[in-house]
């Protein structure tokens, strides 16, 4: 039926028609806005959710060090993403321009991976968790930072999970083991290093 033929059954002269398919169309279009909305605020409750390991994840790895460095000092290492290239041998190239927050993004790369990390939470000085995909394994990665009479303990965990990991778990698990302890040995000889150098 066209639309003059619709006019005419409806018993809506032309003016009355072009107003009332226009209030449909409004209508229809704010109902569409809504929907949208929700999905996107339903997709951002999602990503928010984040908060810790995929404790269901075939390789996990948890491991600690003790740094007697402030807390300030290695907070600022650990997290000047772009520096990483100059204590982190393994880590060839990393980029991040910006104030860290939820949501930021930065690229890396270590050992042959090209990895794209999310901020899912921080709690500046204390905790910072990120995720990062990269070619099949899905990857959580949390960092806590706690002041103790000792020194600073730092207390690190990562999931990995996927096809790819659920089918190499056993070659893919002393290689998140060795390379979380790299990370903290070389984070807590540059916190030293660099506070022993500060007090001089």
């Amino acid at each position: 039926m066209g639309n003059n033929s619709m006019v005419e059954a409806s018993g809506l002269n032309g003016s009355m028609w072009v107003h009332w398919s226009l209030a449909a169309r409004t209508a229809a279009g704010a109902v569409l806005a809504a929907a949208l909305s929700l999905f996107l605020q339903m997709g951002d409750a999602r990503a928010a959710q984040v908060k810790g390991i995929d404790t269901a994840a075939p390789v996990i790895s948890r491991q600690e060090i003790v740094i007697n460095a402030p807390l300030a000092t290695i907070w600022k290492i650990q997290t000047n993403i772009s520096s990483w290239t100059t204590w982190r041998p393994t880590v060839t190239a990393a980029r991040f321009d910006g104030e860290l927050a939820v949501g930021s993004a930065f690229k890396w790369e270590e050992g042959g991976l090209q990895i794209t990390s999310t901020v899912q939470e921080l709690a500046p000085l204390r905790r910072i968790v990120w995720t990062g995909p990269a070619q099949g394994i899905d990857a959580v990665h949390v960092w806590q930072f706690t002041e103790t009479a000792q020194g600073v303990k730092v207390s690190t965990e990562e999931s990995w999970s996927g096809e790819i990991v659920r089918a190499n778990a056993a070659s893919l698990q002393p290689l998140l083991d060795g390379a979380l302890l790299d990370w903290l040995t070389r984070l807590k000889a540059t916190s030293e290093a660099s506070a022993s150098k500060a007090s001089r």
